[in-house]
């Protein structure tokens, strides 16, 4: 049995099976040595199992986007406009509004083709940070956002990254930018708590402290594979 594969250019990728049109691009592959010079080509028909219409989902998806963008647009509008009326010294329409463009941030973000997992993960966090001050921040900024906002966020982030190491144990050394992130936004909110007046400071210094040491376990474990990816990503 002769395995057929041919080869698109421009998604740089190889059809195994006897496809003359790209799934992904609908561009014309270039053929295997099995299928160039037959007289047939130009009445082929491919046998092979029907791929989805990549084209038509993404457009699918560019629609939903656009979509939750405008809807966040008029919605966000008519809850300013209500709270002007209605003002009785709280702007909580900042809230929603920053709820809104996290939301949008989110869907955007989240659909991105060639984002990885991991970016999305650190991008979804970075992206909280703002939301959580800003709702601190309406609400009288009493401080909650440092105190225990942000530090509970991050022990999140530690967990779900200590999972996705041990799960995917031989990879564990990609989630090391993840996990830097965390140990940067808590040792930045652990300086926050130090020198500020907030009544409980222990929580964010613990946050820290295990940002640490789970980037410590996955050097560990990722051995050569770790510090490789740390030389590669800082060009050491």
């Amino acid at each position: 049995m002769v395995l057929i594969m041919n080869r698109c250019r421009k998604c740089n990728i190889n059809i195994m099976d006897d496809s003359i049109v790209c799934p992904l691009c609908k561009n014309v592959l270039e053929l295997s040595e099995d299928m160039k010079g037959t007289e047939k080509l130009g009445m082929y028909k491919s046998k092979s199992i029907s791929y989805p219409d990549i084209i038509k989902k993404r457009k699918w998806i560019k629609f939903t986007i656009r979509l939750s963008i405008f809807l966040s647009i008029i919605t966000e509008i008519i809850l300013v406009l209500i709270n002007y009326a209605t003002y009785n010294g709280k702007p909580w329409s900042i809230v929603t509004g920053a709820i809104f463009a996290y939301i949008c941030f989110t869907i955007i973000y989240s659909a991105q083709r060639y984002v990885s997992h991991r970016s999305k993960l650190a991008g979804q966090v970075l992206a909280a940070i703002p939301l959580i001050l800003i709702i601190d921040y309406v609400n009288g900024g009493n401080g909650w956002s440092i105190n225990f906002g942000i530090p509970i966020m991050v022990l999140v982030l530690d967990l779900v990254v200590f999972i996705l190491s041990m799960v995917n144990f031989k990879k564990c050394q990609v989630y090391l930018m993840v996990q830097l992130v965390g140990i940067l936004i808590s040792f930045v909110c652990s300086i926050f708590v130090l020198l500020g007046d907030f009544k409980v400071k222990v929580l964010s210094v613990i946050a820290t402290i295990a940002s640490i040491i789970i980037f410590m376990i996955i050097i560990f474990f990722g051995e050569k594979r770790s510090t490789s990816e740390l030389a590669k990503r800082f060009r050491i």
